[in-house]
């Protein structure tokens, strides 16, 4: 067979599960065809793209951002690559993008079998009756869908999927490079750390203040450090408050790093600290952490907390608004003893070996099979002119 992997951009996770999943179909005699819509301006745009050789990989507009293309124009030149490669499969990003959108309406119109991955539940984000019809109309002509795992079942009923047709294994890192050892370059070793994209969702700006809170439970001299690893649009209201409360001594900033890097610092850090709102789906940086050996504080809002944070076994959970429980558990944390502490890195680590790079390339595999050996759904006529008139649209964020 021949699949097809397509989606706005492919960087910093989607390489090593790319290369896995080529890997595994190879050895089954299949292809796989990388197709990415756009090269430039991702969020995640710090992040080098490692080289794959052994892939076949297309970029349709390699120096265009996503939020400058429309589906209008992306559609000729897409529709135009898959008729050449003339995939029987396509995994595709989530049908809210062009990529996964105009997938659809190409398997539909070439009766084709097509997968969508995608890691939002139903109340990830507000929607209306109106783009939940429209929403419902695309899945309509999709055939499976690849989740993270099952907690998501509910979010596929309600776009009209059967347990049989959802299948799990998104949203993995490569466990291995984030368990190696690495030279660090941070001196200190005794430090809580909170790593990403410094923009509302993640909610940078109220680890400090939990922080602070912290600080003035104890001693200072008591206290860990906190290192901030990355940058964004609220970096400069960070960096404020840390001045304005004094707490440059105590507060790290770092840019983002490279991965040898982070793993690193992972494997010296106290704990992660991730305090997302709902919005985060998932939050890919409690695997990386915890692959390397670290204990997790995570809000229960975060996509990725109910299924890897287990309270007193490898971190602890909170509300991603209260600062107070947040400030208490970073204490709570520092008054374990070593061996309590060492018990809980372990536990990450046991916890996250389920969620390599095989559980993802089994999921595709799964899915790839499924889809191949059972006939297309069965759709309206609604549906299908709602599909070709949808093209999806990229928000950048």
């Amino acid at each position: 067979m021949r699949i097809v992997a397509l989606h706005t951009d492919f960087r910093i996770y989607w390489p090593a599960r790319l290369k896995a999943l080529n890997e595994a179909l190879k050895r089954s005699g299949d292809t796989l065809h990388v197709i990415e819509i756009a090269g430039a301006g991702s969020p995640y745009s710090f992040a080098v793209k490692e080289k794959n050789t052994d892939l076949s990989w297309h970029i349709l507009f390699p120096d265009e951002k996503p939020e400058n293309l429309s589906g209008a124009k992306i559609k000729p030149k897409l529709f135009s690559l898959l008729d050449e490669l003339n995939p029987d499969v396509i995994i595709a990003g989530a049908i809210a993008f062009p990529s996964g959108a105009l997938a659809t309406h190409w398997a539909h119109l070439k009766k084709k079998k097509i997968i969508i991955f995608d890691d939002a539940k139903i109340n990830s984000v507000p929607r209306n009756f109106l783009v939940n019809l429209i929403k419902r109309s695309v899945y309509n002509e999709v055939d499976a869908l690849l989740y993270p795992a099952e907690s998501w079942d509910n979010t596929g009923n309600f776009w009209g999927f059967d347990k049989e047709r959802i299948f799990y294994g998104l949203d993995v890192v490569d466990n291995d490079f984030w368990g190696k050892s690495y030279h660090s370059k941070i001196k200190h070793d005794d430090f809580f750390v909170a790593v990403g994209r410094q923009v509302p969702k993640k909610n940078f700006l109220s680890i400090v203040k939990a922080y602070k809170r912290y600080i003035n439970l104890l001693e200072p001299k008591d206290c860990v450090k906190l290192l901030l690893v990355g940058d964004g649009s609220e970096h400069e209201q960070i960096k404020q408050y840390i001045h304005q409360n004094g707490l440059e001594t105590h507060v790290m900033l770092l840019p983002f790093l490279k991965q040898e890097e982070l793993a690193s610092v992972y494997q010296k850090a106290k704990a992660l600290i991730i305090n997302s709102t709902a919005e985060e789906t998932w939050g890919l940086v409690i695997n990386e952490a915890m692959a390397g050996g670290c204990p997790i504080l995570a809000s229960k809002q975060c996509g990725a907390t109910d299924v890897l944070v287990r309270d007193e076994i490898n971190g602890y959970t909170f509300n991603f608004n209260d600062i107070e429980t947040l400030s208490n558990l970073m204490h709570r944390y520092c008054l374990l003893s070593p061996q309590q502490q060492q018990a809980m890195r372990y536990a990450s680590k046991e916890i996250i070996k389920e969620w390599g790079l095989p559980r993802f390339v089994q999921g595709c595999a799964e899915a790839i099979n499924f889809v191949a050996s059972n006939p297309k759904r069965k759709s309206s006529i609604m549906s299908r002119v709602i599909c070709a008139l949808w093209k999806g649209r990229y928000n950048p964020i």
